[in-house]
């Protein structure tokens, strides 16, 4: 088994972006301006494995519509699709960076201006007006469609003229807006932003009330995204799948060969022991496919950079790639658990025992990737593993480690470096195995694989995820992989 090659990067764009300081102009904030700056609200994606070709970094809630109607933008539907724990979180610019200056510039001036225009004798309303129609817009963005009578509502209790004539007769009731806003944000929210809503209710300075109320409204406005996320995602699966299939049809009519990376790809994997060549026999086909493709999806959690990469998944390929690094980390920690000492003849004792280990060694190995990340942390995994095994003994009242049982238990960690080494191999095998049986299977229950089990909740996590992928792949690809085995399989 080859040795998993180091990670490369570049040079992040972010970290220019954070290199430039206030020597830059930042806008000045006029007394016209609205909160929100006429720009949508934008959100970062949360644990997503967007680069490249997927989509961008952050999106708007009007990016995730166009995802569900009419998919505008494969690369997000797609995101949407795949990912049951794709959510969305505030878009926050980099500390120090010239975008986060300007943001919190034009919204300090924006409260500056208001409570000057507030405390002046006699009080002038002109950013009050914006204040409350920046508002009125904030209270539209967390409706759904049918909330037409609430909607109504607040158009008649914002009404911007009847607002008008209030500060022009120096009546306007900051406070009964205040209150008709936050009630009504009350029972849009959900119950888990109920402390947030109430905190606003504890506030007496009016600028700080609708300061809260505008910053709560974003919060809002995130939460209806992610329940859009969620209410789409059926909808978006069924439709990812018929248009990807299509624009991936287009893009082979125009192209010399499309599916040689494809091609190639499974090639590798086609088992012809005991057929009859040519085979015409349509389910012994689907049954190689199936087989095939379980061995080739495999192959991609531990991918060879030096290969083209299949053009079927290129979408995924980050995808597959964070996977195969989740599978590689928790084969290396069973490894490790099981050329740990075994000090207790109680099993539960020694599940307890094994359990915590694992969480410490996760930890350890957190950043490793490859063999050689792998074997600059070994040095602290067996430090780790000894103070572990002593603690435990202690507990036990048995007599502590020597020092040659240490250096012993030292050197069996350390040889785990090793890619080759006879525990990390059966372990590896052992995985991959688990997780071709639920390709080829679908899913369903089965047992976890001996010596695996205190990692059973990370071996279903990693299988879940994976099948996920590779159903959605296959639901688009599928007859181009059975027309690929098909004709691999008639050649004489």
């Amino acid at each position: 088994m080859s040795e998993r090659e180091n990670p490369t990067s570049s040079g992040s764009k972010d970290q220019n972006e954070a290199n430039r300081t206030s020597s830059q102009p930042v806008p000045m904030a006029s007394s016209n301006s609205s909160y929100f700056s006429g720009e949508p609200i934008h959100f970062r994606v949360r644990g997503s494995t967007i680069t490249g070709a997927s989509p961008p970094q952050f999106v708007t809630l009007e990016d995730i519509m166009k995802a569900a109607h009419g998919m505008q933008n494969m690369a997000l539907a797609h995101e949407i699709a795949v990912d049951n724990d794709f959510k969305l979180e505030p878009f926050d610019p980099p500390d120090n960076s010239y975008q986060k200056l300007v943001k919190e510039t034009m919204h300090r001036a924006y409260f500056d201006i208001l409570r000057e225009q507030l405390n002046s004798n006699p009080p002038e309303y002109k950013q009050a007006l914006i204040l409350l129609e920046d508002v009125k817009q904030g209270l539209f963005s967390i409706l759904l469609p049918r909330h037409t009578r609430i909607r109504e509502m607040i158009e008649e209790v914002i009404d911007a003229d009847f607002i008008k004539q209030q500060a022009e007769t120096n009546s306007l009731d900051f406070k009964k807006y205040a209150n008709f806003v936050v009630d009504l944000m009350a029972k849009l929210a959900a119950p888990a932003r109920d402390e947030m809503i109430q905190n606003i209710t504890t506030l007496t300075d009016t600028v700080e009330v609708f300061r809260a109320i505008l910053e709560a409204l974003e919060v809002l406005k995130l939460d209806l995204a992610n329940t859009l996320i969620t209410m789409i995602r059926p909808h978006v699966q069924k439709e990812s799948v018929q248009y990807e299939r299509a624009k991936f049809d287009e893009m082979l009519k125009v192209s010399e060969d499309g599916l040689q990376n494809t091609r190639e790809w499974l090639k590798r994997h086609i088992d012809k022991t005991d057929l009859s060549i040519p085979v015409t026999d349509q389910n012994i086909i689907r049954n190689v496919t199936a087989q095939t493709l379980a061995k080739a999806y495999l192959e991609l959690l531990e991918w060879d950079s030096s290969k083209g990469y299949p053009e079927t998944v290129a979408i995924d390929a980050p995808r597959f790639s964070e996977l195969g690094v989740q599978v590689y980390r928790m084969s290396c920690a069973a490894a490790l658990l099981l050329a740990s000492p075994a000090c207790s003849s109680d099993a539960d004792t020694a599940a307890r025992h094994k359990e915590a280990l694992k969480q410490k060694l996760f930890i350890i190995i957190d950043e490793a990737s490859n063999d050689t990340e792998l074997r600059s942390v070994l040095p602290s995994v067996a430090e780790e593993v000894v103070l572990a095994t002593e603690q435990l003994l202690e507990k036990l009242n048995q007599p502590p480690l020597n020092s040659e049982t240490k250096e012993l238990i030292r050197t069996q960690i350390i040889s785990l470096g090793d890619p080759e080494h006879r525990v990390r191999e059966i372990v590896r095998q052992r995985v991959l195995e688990f997780l071709k049986v639920i390709l080829v299977c679908g899913g369903g229950s089965r047992q976890i694989p001996v010596g695996l089990s205190v990692l059973s909740r990370e071996l279903t996590d990693v299988s879940g995820t994976l099948l996920r992928y590779v159903m959605h792949n296959k639901a688009v690809f599928t007859q181009h992989y059975l027309d690929i085995v098909a004709e691999e399989l008639s050649r004489n």
